[in-house]
């Protein structure tokens, strides 16, 4: 009588696969490490960029507000020879006709001392004008757009206010980068309350603030 034979287990041969999941994993994590870096030195990348994109725009902003002030200037005096000029009959004129003989004299002033600015009259340049408005540094980044109005005082009685259109500043800071801005400058009629006292008319307020104003602004 034949004896049983055992089974012996059978032993699978797993030789060198502890290895090759460590390299499965290792390369995982490289390529997951990878991928968290790039994705770092991206963000890094548009965030300075984006820091230095915005520093050469208030650098060369600087230039508008530059121009921006010397228009306020200009409003400013246009305001006071229109305000002396209705004074001059006050008692004889009603607000709604003080107002208007206000806002015709600031525009004819406004205007006539933008054209005293040029040099010569017959052949206007309004954008050497401009650039004396402005530090040495920005003075070649003003230019104006190619029309014939542009830099010239255009005044719009309807809606009580003049414009300075067709103002672009193209400025490149010491790293490289450019901003290139364009826009008009609106100066509208200084808000005037009339006021009278027992002896004589008063300026009771003049709101310059909001005077000059940026208009069609677009940042390029």
């Amino acid at each position: 009588m034949r004896k049983g034979v055992k089974s012996r287990p059978v032993k699978l041969n797993n030789t060198g696969s502890a290895i090759i999941t460590v390299i499965v994993v290792i390369t995982f994590i490289s390529i997951l490490a990878t991928t968290i870096l790039y994705m770092s030195n991206m963000n890094l990348f548009m965030k300075t960029t984006d820091l230095r994109t915005k520093q050469s725009f208030y650098e060369g902003e600087v230039a508008l507000e530059e121009i921006k002030a010397a228009l306020m200037v200009v409003a400013s005096e246009a305001c006071e020879e229109a305000y002396e000029e209705v004074l001059l009959n006050y008692a004889a004129t009603n607000m709604e006709t003080k107002y208007v003989l206000f806002q015709n004299k600031f525009l004819e002033v406004l205007k006539t001392k933008w054209q005293e600015k040029i040099a010569d009259p017959e052949n206007p340049d309004y954008l050497a004008v401009l650039r004396e408005f402005v530090d040495a540094e920005y003075k070649n980044a003003i230019s104006l757009e190619a029309v014939a109005s542009a830099g010239s005082m255009a005044i719009d009685s309807a809606r009580g206010c003049a414009f300075v259109r067709g103002v672009t500043l193209t400025y490149t800071d010491a790293a490289g980068y450019t901003t290139v801005i364009s826009t008009d400058y609106l100066i509208k009629v200084p808000d005037m309350n009339w006021g009278l006292t027992s002896e004589s008319a008063v300026r009771n307020d003049v709101e310059m603030s909001e005077c000059v104003q940026y208009y069609n602004w677009v940042k390029k």
